[in-house]
């Protein structure tokens, strides 16, 4: 560097060194471009000059002028349409610290450049571009709805996040527009996170049936949940662990809820929804008795006598027809089979199981019999169920001990391989078919 640039250069950078507009002017044109950026960096240029500046050929130029404070909103339009992506991100982040102090009401025709300069950059194809806009607006009361609601549908959800979650300009109408569109899902988390999320777009997100945003809404206290609502998500809640314990701990719980819940939650969840202290009598009461039944049959199995009846011979053929004639006009589904499971083992379950998974009832029976982990996993599998269904259904039907249940893998699949699964199902197929081999020889004998 020449010793005349650098003090050139030097000059322009000092505080309190005054340039008159000549001389501004003149720098304009100057041909290097370090001169040229430490004319950029200067707040007491004239606005002509700012202008100019923000035209230059050097990006580096205009990135400088970009982040400066006293540009003209003139000078931000032009920026705001800069064939460089810093640039544009550069004025970005100047109007996200600008945008919360501005009275629209002291400067309106100001306020009308600033907008239109809003309107550019937040459909700026650069995501970090939007982003901070998202980032500056999303507490603003007074932000412009138009940019708002752009920003909400924006495709990346960095950008449309913050404003899903925080923004006070979008309505609930908006929100329920905008969950009826079908974004992803960590849009529908950032809507259910919202404060004081109302019944209606609560009520559209468990619409969505969309597992993470559901679970994001029950961990939100703050969300209105109508009864309607709640029973919809306890109705499906059973395959879904990640909404236990939101709706165990769930504030204004209704009596009945609870006592739906306590029907497939763990133990030491029970035991936390037994305990809670703001529900009524008569439900406080029910889930006691509920805590000491569960404690029984962990301790101990279903009683002989109720087993019996489930595993009844001419119950379960009765049954078995009745459940292949719902197979066959599609009813027979995993989530209905999971409702009546909820119910623990019966011949209605039985049948059922075997039907969906097209097995002999008898080999579903011996499976109950037995109190087979692996083999009610190998019935789940069979019937396309899920590896968290199957979980239930060997607590729930085969009446497996919980330390002895088979959880699902971390991927969330079965843990048993294919072929070990075809072959309990064979295992069990047999010894139905030798149980009921043997029963026909005894029934045979002289004397029976």
């Amino acid at each position: 560097m020449s010793p005349a640039k650098a003090r050139l250069i030097h000059l322009l950078g000092l505080p309190g060194h005054k340039i008159t507009y000549e001389q501004a002017r003149d720098l304009l044109d100057h041909p290097d471009v370090e001169v040229r950026c430490a004319l950029a960096q200067r707040d007491d240029l004239e606005p002509e000059i700012l202008f100019f500046l923000a035209r230059d050929v050097d990006p580096t130029v205009r990135r400088i002028i970009a982040s400066n404070t006293k540009v003209p909103e003139k000078a931000s339009l032009v920026l705001a349409s800069d064939a460089d992506g810093d640039v544009r991100a550069e004025l970005a982040m100047r109007l996200g610290k600008l945008i919360p102090g501005f009275d629209a009401a002291d400067a309106d025709k100001t306020w009308r450049t600033v907008h239109q300069v809003l309107a550019l950059l937040v459909r700026d194809q650069l995501p970090r571009v939007r982003r901070v806009i998202s980032e500056a607006l999303k507490y603003l009361p007074d932000a412009p709805r138009d940019i708002v609601l752009q920003l909400a549908r924006d495709p990346e959800v960095s950008v449309a996040a913050p404003i899903l979650e925080f923004s006070p300009v979008l309505t609930d109408q908006d929100l329920i527009d905008i969950i009826e569109s079908s974004p992803l899902t960590a849009s529908l988390v950032a809507i259910s996170r919202r404060l004081n999320v109302g019944e209606e777009v609560s009520n559209a997100i468990v619409g969505t049936a969309d597992v993470d945003a559901i679970t994001a809404l029950l961990n939100n206290q703050s969300a209105q949940i109508r009864e309607a609502t709640l029973d919809a998500i306890i109705d499906a809640a059973p395959v879904y662990p990640s909404w236990h314990e939101p709706l165990v701990t769930r504030r204004q719980l209704p009596g009945r809820a609870a006592l739906r819940i306590a029907g497939f939650v763990a133990d030491t969840l029970l035991q936390k929804l037994a305990a809670r202290q703001d529900l009524d009598a008569a439900t406080t009461s029910a889930l006691g008795l509920i805590v000491k039944q569960k404690l029984n049959q962990d301790s101990g199995s279903l009683a002989p006598d109720s087993l019996s009846a489930a595993l009844d011979p001419i119950a379960l053929r009765t049954a078995a027809a009745r459940a292949a004639g719902l197979m066959e006009t599609g009813k027979l589904t995993p989530v209905s089979i999971m409702k009546i499971a909820q119910d623990g083992v019966s011949t209605v379950i039985i049948a059922a199981l075997a039907a969906r998974a097209n097995l002999p009832v008898d080999a579903v029976a011996e499976v109950v019999r037995s109190g087979s982990a692996k083999g009610m996993l190998a019935v789940a599998w069979a019937g396309d169920f899920t590896a968290d269904q199957a979980e239930i259904l060997q607590l729930k039907v085969a009446r497996v001990m919980p330390d002895q249940v088979i959880k699902p893998k971390s991927d969330g699949w079965f843990d048993a391989t294919e072929a070990e699964m075809e072959w309990q199902l064979n295992m069990f197929k047999d010894a139905a078919q030798q149980n009921a081999t043997d029963m026909a020889n005894a029934s045979r004998r002289p004397g029976t």
